[in-house]
């Protein structure tokens, strides 16, 4: 199956042209002589219902009111000619744009191969790639200066223990589990502090603090294993969403090739 973002989209685009096509004349409500279709309240419903909702006589109350005031809302921005300013025009072509171009990706989505061909090509590409992957047990203690960081390290060196350091003087939510942040790869840590850990022997801690977005941190190495490629069961979900990104981006290039662009 797709991701549940995908079907929520597909499912409300497609109730979207169904109800355009059969209830678009049909109102709602009237707002300032301002006809509100019930094929937009059906797409809200649709959304909701997508998202886990169920369609209830009160969920429909609550978006038929919900319309009514953003369409009271709308018509005053427009006396207001808020609807005029470059910023919202922006934004508003923007958003246009980005409805068009989710439709259009919908639409051309039943077309996406997402065989099991092609699900197992790309299962043998990725465990390829991590062949000679490795995982690394960290666990680490954020500080807020440096200052703070060179204590640690040195309340390390004298004997305190680390998770018990962590749990007092972390700013990282981390410290509830002692600092650790369990089996990571290297792509999904901070690259500053790769660099470090990969030259950290099993058990050793960092002689010095390094610097991060997060805080000053300090880190300890506390195992390293070759990485167990998943079964291709386990797998599919991941597969089909990244064969599913690939056909997109072919479909995306084709028409860039395609279009006449000047820059």
């Amino acid at each position: 199956m797709l991701n549940k973002n995908l079907l929520t989209l597909c499912a409300c685009l497609a109730l979207a042209f169904h109800a355009h096509s059969t209830e678009a004349a049909k109102p709602v409500a009237t707002v300032n002589g301002v006809k509100i279709g019930a094929d937009v309240l059906e797409l809200l419903v649709a959304n909701n219902v997508a998202q886990g909702g169920k369609d209830t006589p009160e969920l429909r109350a609550a978006l038929k009111t919900e319309l009514i005031a953003r369409e009271v809302l709308a018509q005053d921005a427009k006396k207001q000619k808020l609807d005029q300013e470059p910023s919202v025009k922006a934004q508003l072509s923007l958003q246009q744009n980005a409805l068009l171009a989710d439709t259009l990706i919908a639409k051309q989505a039943p077309k996406f191969n997402l065989s099991e061909d092609k699900l197992r090509a790309e299962y043998k590409r990725q465990a390829d790639l991590l062949a000679d992957a490795e995982e690394y047990q960290i666990s680490h203690i954020v500080s807020a200066t440096e200052a703070e960081a060179k204590a640690v390290i040195k309340a390390v060196k004298d004997g305190q223990a680390f998770d018990k350091l962590a749990r007092e003087k972390s700013t990282s939510p981390s410290r509830q589990k002692g600092g650790s942040l369990g089996w990571l790869m290297g792509n999904q840590i901070n690259p500053a502090l790769f660099n470090v850990i990969v030259n950290l022997s099993e058990g050793s801690v960092t002689s010095l603090p390094i610097a991060t977005p997060e805080g000053w941190q300090v880190i300890r190495l506390d195992g390293k294993r070759k990485f167990k490629v998943p079964s291709f069961e386990d797998s599919k979900q991941q597969l089909i969403n990244a064969v599913f990104a690939n056909e997109r981006a072919e479909f995306v290039q084709k028409l860039v090739k395609a279009a006449k662009i000047e820059q």
